[in-house]
């Protein structure tokens, strides 16, 4: 076969590239059309919600400590967000303190607002934020078992329990 003027001036990985289709070249390194796709489906698989340990399965009444308080743990109370020693909006929800950090207290950046307004989960900026996925700011939306049972937890009121 005869060479081209075009293909003295090509590069060996773009020739190299219309005799494998499946792979996608650079100059030195190989990779794989399969595994790319296969990355990017583990990545979203990742950052589902259907498999989020954190979510408690309410058979019960819920309570504060075996149902909230492991929500926050997991999801809220990590480096960078709800905790000390800078939490965001001045909102620590490290356990011993998150309790009085929410029921009844003014939000700072949600104004005007309360952060858990008890027996009003629709006036509470905590159910609000869950609600619409606005929160947690990081690892996707909490579960609807997660939504539901801080629902719950505000309906009965926000028992300290």
């Amino acid at each position: 076969m005869a060479s081209t003027v075009n293909d003295r001036y090509t590069s060996p990985a773009i020739a190299n590239s219309r005799r494998h289709p499946n792979y996608f070249m650079t100059d030195r390194i190989r990779v794989p059309l399969a595994s790319l796709i296969g990355l990017v489906f583990a990545i979203l698989a990742g950052c589902s919600q259907s498999h989020d340990p954190a979510g408690p399965e309410p058979s019960g009444p819920i309570t504060f400590k075996a149902d909230i308080q492991p929500i926050f743990n997991a999801r809220c109370g990590v480096s960078g967000c709800h905790v000390q020693p800078l939490p965001r909006a001045n909102c620590d929800l490290s356990p011993g303190v998150s309790y009085a950090n929410l029921v009844n207290v003014p939000t700072e950046v949600y104004v005007p607002g309360v952060r858990v307004t008890p027996g009003e989960p629709d006036s509470s900026v905590l159910y609000l934020l869950v609600q619409k996925g606005i929160m947690p700011a990081r690892g996707g939306r909490l579960t609807l078992t997660q939504v539901a049972a801080i629902k719950k937890w505000i309906e009965d009121g926000a028992p300290d329990n």
